[in-house]
């Protein structure tokens, strides 16, 4: 009886014979049983072995059993070795539609710029899926020039291709699309139906992505009525940083869903609506500790210097371990060094995210001050590796560019970076 594979990796990446052990998968590609060959590539596609690469390329080319050349594919995408860019683009010509999308997927990980005719051909295949696969794949390339490749299938009749291209024009920024995007996204506005907010939703996306300035009327509207897509405009709009949004992201603000308030209020931040700063100070006192912490962090990206007492006061009396540190972030946007002596009594602090939170806006306000050197220095011996890491980097950066404090006015954000892994 074979193994299940995640048993099977398991156990390859604890042992102590872990060379035996790989050894011993790629023995099992030659194995009678179909099953343990299939297993044995997943298996090695897992543990990323770039020493299986060879045996997996010859199991694609010669392996009579379809899934094997399927599970042979997968894993020299997931491997990511160049050596297998030739033989997936010959997998495209496969008789079986598992194998040639499993080839698409895969040049697609691999980034494989010499397969771009060969998955223009791909897009073309009789197979749905692989055809799917092939445009997603093209969007992976970087090669700007095959928008106008995919740009076309925008006008499919089937709305999952219709997505797919979008997705591959969104990574290939296609400027170019923009026009015709915003065309598609005005008619599903003009003729809402639940069966289309999944391509109203990747197209807020993709917009957002490429950052398309004369996408914002449209956007705007989405924000405003829209049901299901609304949050995501508001996050669109932030990626675009239009203030022009700044009166519906305001208005927005206000509305029953905490989702797109919230939205709404990073949103505010990243446009730098100036006339939302008394709103914004107002919601630093919100029962709900998602919306100071947002709040907080807006005020300090529009540039609210009259925020200060209040986001003081946040780090001082705030019981949420997240509201604090995004004041002490906010307040290093701010740029009024008046504020260190509070930040740095705030090196030993128990809520580690603060002492995290902190070293940034330390070096920002106070980089060559000894006072802030010292608790630096302090902090990168925190006994927690998150917050000694923070430091340490920030040590870093005013050692190599003393003069960045000056013109800096963004924090980089550990906690949010934090906030996004988990």
């Amino acid at each position: 009886m074979t193994q299940p594979v995640e048993t099977v990796v398991a156990s390859a990446q604890k042992t102590e014979n872990f060379a035996k052990d790989l050894e011993k998968l790629i023995n099992n590609l030659h194995s009678p049983n179909p099953r343990e060959r299939s297993q044995a590539a997943e298996a090695l596609g897992r543990l990323r072995s770039t020493e299986a690469v060879p045996e997996l390329i010859v199991a694609l080319e010669h392996d009579i059993n379809t899934y094997v050349r399927t599970a042979a594919a997968e894993a020299l995408g997931r491997i990511g070795d160049t050596r297998a860019i030739f033989p997936l683009m010959d997998a495209l010509q496969d008789s079986s539609s598992y194998v040639r999308r499993a080839a698409a997927i895969s040049l697609g990980q691999l980034r494989a710029r010499e397969a771009q005719v060969a998955l223009l051909h791909a897009v073309e295949d009789p197979n749905f899926y692989v055809r799917r696969a092939a445009i997603n794949a093209i969007g992976k390339l970087g090669v700007r020039d095959l928008g106008h490749v995919i740009q076309p299938l925008l006008q499919s009749d089937d709305p999952r291709i219709q997505r797919t291209a979008i997705t591959a024009l969104r990574r290939l920024d296609a400027q170019e699309a923009v026009p015709q995007m915003i065309a598609l996204l005005e008619n599903y506005i003009a003729n809402p139906s639940p069966r289309d907010l999944p391509i109203v939703k990747t197209l807020v996306v993709a917009l957002g992505e490429i950052q398309a300035r004369e996408a914002v009327p449209v956007l705007v509207r989405v924000l405003e009525g829209y049901v299901g897509a609304r949050s995501m405009a508001a996050l669109a709009l932030a990626q675009i940083g239009d203030d022009r949004a700044g009166p519906a992201l305001l208005e927005a603000t206000r509305d029953k869903s905490s989702n797109l308030r919230l939205a709404a209020i990073k949103a505010l931040g990243y446009v730098r609506y100036a006339p939302a700063m008394p709103a914004l100070r107002a919601m630093l006192k919100d029962e709900d500790p998602r919306v100071r912490r947002a709040a907080a962090l807006a005020c300090g990206r529009i540039g609210d210097k009259e925020a200060v007492p209040l986001l003081l006061k946040l780090i001082e009396e705030d019981t949420s371990s997240l509201v604090r540190p995004a004041a002490v972030e906010a307040l290093g946007a701010l740029g009024d060094s008046s504020v260190l002596p509070a930040l740095l009594a705030l090196v030993h602090d128990t809520n580690a995210y603060v002492r995290a939170a902190l070293s940034e806006p330390l070096r920002l306000l106070g980089g060559d001050q000894a006072a802030v050197r010292a608790a630096l220095q302090t902090l990168a011996r925190d006994r927690v590796e998150h917050v000694a890491q923070a430091a340490q980097a920030a040590l870093q950066r005013a050692a190599t560019a003393p003069t960045e404090a000056k013109t800096e006015s963004r924090p980089r954000s550990w906690l949010h970076r934090l906030l996004k892994r988990s």
